[in-house]
């Protein structure tokens, strides 16, 4: 994919990585405001989500460690 910027609508974001939108949203907090995502309009929060392609690539491929049992 050769993208001029890294910054994606959530339509192409979900399409790339093959997730759904809810997906994003369930991560929402997990991921860091203006590094992974930003809104279009900061002061509207029901404004369009942005989101840099490359850093949700890495966090969605990121191995989670399993939990051991105490």
């Amino acid at each position: 994919m050769n993208r001029i910027s890294p910054w994606v609508k959530t339509s192409e974001a979900t399409a790339y990585l093959k997730v759904c939108r809810q997906t994003l949203s369930n991560n929402l907090k997990r991921l860091n405001y203006g590094y992974h995502y930003f809104r279009k309009n900061p002061a509207n929060r029901s404004s369009a989500i942005i989101w840099h392609l490359e850093r949700l690539e890495k966090f969605f491929c990121t191995p989670i460690t399993p939990r051991t049992k105490k």
